[in-house]
């Protein structure tokens, strides 16, 4: 085939300027200059590359020889710069790392300092033509094999096929071979699914998934370099051929809303839109046939649009509508339209104005629910305890915590001494030994352990004390000043167990305040008290007016108190008083001697140290004693005990067991026997000071 003629070549390069639009065209000494190339290099550092002049791929008709035939000569420039117009010069080619090779530029391999615009320029005598190419040599990102300002982007719809080119590796294959080419995802070698098929420079997945989102590398061996393409995958759903859906207001129907004039209004609509491609949704809303920035109301506005929520192309957005205040001619029908190329939905709302009597009717209606509201909350307040009993008498069942305890409750009461009496503490006295065992016993029913009455005194007093308590659901502590002046609870320090079951909470305490103990004494000794005892019920006793069944005292306490099915006892009949003569007519009344000997012999046998200080002051100074209702009180100078009838209608407690206050004797042992043996076993041992102040408090 002959070379074409210069004249030909001319005719190209006339015909070739006359149709090709270039962003800027020049003449510099008489050159045509093509401006720079569209095409532009980019690759990474250390990879090979060939920089091609572009005036032979898009510019004229007429490849390398040809120009060599009718005499031009290619030469190549570098700008200076980073512009096109700056001061450019020949480039020198060491022909190892850089080279000129008929019409391109090789670089083996392309270094950071070798980016900039080059200039290709072919002439001859009497013509010039000029045009340059971008080359750009960035780093990979950190711990990556790519940059990401050099990835490709390609878009996949979700269950479709998609295939992954390996771009411009033409010059780094050899005509008539088999590129080697390796795929990585993410940087790494990746075991890829029986879907998906490696073709030459092709990764072809079968059927796209959700997982298939991220980057694709190949990379290909080019002598002893190696030249990677990296290409960022987007996944999206099907393209749909559906028109959009309105989410909020309902579609195709008319809501109606009421609204007071004056009021502020602020409607949203919510609508979701399937893959469109790069298309931006379209929501926007009218009133009538006007869309609402041609209503001229700065009153009422329209949102911007947002984006709710995105996933794979598919988008939930909103726009709002405000009014600021609502007015008679802000009245009407508000429709939202969304659409896209496959059709167009509406919704409308219709503002209508709220009449004043509903308005009232609301008011009153809640008006009468909030009044409903607050009696009941009054009446509860009011009636809390007699509801939970009236619950607990008819709904409830029997009291499991400590089933197997012998004691409904333990009575514990710091006594008074008899020249301290004041009015307040007789009152006091009559309700802690009298009424209180007397309700709980004889009209409720409740089974209780009073130590003056039920304790035998051992030699381990305290330990006694606590295996009592254990023994009993409830500890009812009847709190006075004497109570803390005579540090009632002071056993708790003594009695390890006693203070445990305290402090974790294993009884429960029901603690009754007997007067106001602020300004009297020192609060902070029964705040301690308090703090000590981890489940505690505090009971105000309020003097005479309690004393009354019907008083919120006595609910208060049975409350309190274990539930028992069993029928109160509405029997009114008193108790054993000192006048009566009953089967056991001859324990009714007890010498102080007789007692003190019990507790003495007990206590001194329990602590040997306390023997010789009492033997020491027993002969001087012993006064004879004799327990009144449990209170102490001297003897006359003649040496006998006062008179049955003087004292009125006390009680005289003893430490007798319950089996025989009940009239009931020990099986297998006779009176006599046992007799025998209770005076064989106590010795005639006063009390000392020590063992008078822990046996004066009702345990």
């Amino acid at each position: 085939m002959r070379p074409p003629s210069p004249l030909l070549i001319l005719l190209y390069i006339t015909l070739s300027r006359s149709v090709k639009v270039v962003s800027k065209r020049g003449s510099v000494d008489g050159c045509t200059d093509w401006s720079v190339d569209l095409l532009k290099y980019r690759v990474l550092q250390g990879e090979p590359v060939r920089l091609k002049c572009a005036l032979f791929y898009g510019y004229i008709r007429a490849n390398y020889s040809q120009a060599q035939s009718v005499g031009l000569s290619l030469m190549w420039y570098r700008s200076s710069g980073l512009g096109h117009s700056d001061f450019e010069e020949p480039i020198s080619f060491d022909g190892i790392r850089m080279s000129k090779e008929e019409d391109a530029i090789w670089f083996r391999p392309a270094d950071v300092q070798d980016a900039g615009l080059y200039s290709c320029v072919l002439r001859n005598s009497t013509y010039c033509m000029k045009v340059s190419m971008s080359l750009t040599v960035a780093d990979n990102d950190t711990n990556l094999c790519y940059n990401s300002n050099m990835r490709k982007y390609e878009k996949a719809e979700l269950s479709k096929s998609k295939d992954i080119l390996c771009p411009d590796i033409d010059d780094y294959v050899e005509p008539g071979k088999e590129p080697d080419i390796t795929w990585y995802k993410e940087c790494r070698p990746k075991q890829w699914r029986s879907s998906i098929i490696l073709k030459r420079d092709t990764l072809s997945i079968q059927e796209v998934k959700e997982d298939d989102i991220g980057n694709y590398t190949c990379e290909v061996q080019y002598g002893g370099f190696v030249v990677r393409r990296t290409t960022e995958l987007t996944v999206t759903a099907p393209l749909t051929d559906k028109p959009p859906k309105i989410l909020f207001p309902s579609e195709n129907k008319i809501s109606n809303m009421e609204l007071q004039l004056g009021s502020a209004l602020n409607l949203t609509c919510r609508a979701f839109f399937g893959y469109s491609g790069d298309v931006s949704p379209l929501i926007y809303w009218m009133k009538g046939e006007k869309f609402i920035e041609d209503l001229d109301e700065e009153r009422v506005q329209e949102s911007d649009i947002k984006l709710v929520k995105e996933h794979l192309g598919e988008q939930e957005v909103a726009i709002s509508l405000t009014i600021d205040s609502l007015e008679e001619e802000d009245l009407g029908n508000y429709s939202c339209y969304v659409e896209n190329g496959n059709g167009r939905r509406q919704a409308t709302i219709q503002l209508l104005r709220r009449e004043l009597m509903y308005t009232v009717e609301l008011a009153g209606g809640l008006g009468a629910i909030l009044l409903l509201l607050i009696f009941l909350i009054s009446l509860y307040k009011c009636y809390k305890i007699e509801l939970m009993l009236f619950y607990r008498r008819h709904f409830g069942s029997e009291d499991v915590d400590g089933e197997n305890k012998d004691y409904d409750a333990y009575l514990s009461y710091t006594k008074v001494d008899p020249d301290q009496w004041s009015q307040e503490t007789r009152e006091e006295e009559r309700f802690a030994l009298e009424i209180l065992p007397d309700v709980l016993e004889k009209h409720y029913g409740y089974k209780l352990f009073i130590p003056d009455r039920d304790l035998i005194p051992t030699g381990t007093y305290i330990e006694d004390v606590a295996r009592c308590v254990d023994q009993s659901k409830r500890l009812i502590i009847v709190m006075t000043p004497n109570y803390v002046v005579r540090r009632g609870w002071s056993i708790f320090e003594l009695e390890t167990r006693l203070r445990n079951m305290l402090v974790t909470g294993e009884i429960k305490v029901i603690l009754i305040e007997c007067a106001e103990l602020r300004g009297i004494m020192n609060y902070q000794e029964v705040e301690a008290l308090k703090h000590t005892i981890k489940t505690l019920t505090v009971i105000k006793w309020r003097g005479p007016k309690s004393n009354k069944l019907s008083s919120k005292f006595w609910k208060q306490l049975q409350y309190e108190m274990p539930f028992r099915r069993t029928e109160p006892m509405l029997t009114h009949e008193p108790a054993l008083d000192v006048s009566e003569q009953g089967p056991f007519g001859e324990l009714q009344t007890v010498s102080a001697i007789s007692m003190a000997a019990a507790t003495s012999t007990a206590m001194a046998t329990a602590h040997p140290e306390l023997r010789s200080s009492f033997h020491n002051t027993y002969h001087t100074t012993m006064r004879q004693k004799h327990y009144y209702r449990s209170y102490e009180y001297d003897l006359p100078p003649g040496g006998t005990l006062p008179p049955l009838s003087s004292l009125g209608n006390q009680h005289t407690y003893c430490n007798i067991p319950l089996t025989l206050l009940n009239g009931q004797r020990p099986p297998g042992k006779s009176r006599e026997h046992s007799l025998e043996e209770a005076h064989a076993n106590n010795a005639m041992l006063p009390l000392l000071p020590r063992e008078t102040s822990i046996s004066s408090v009702i345990w």
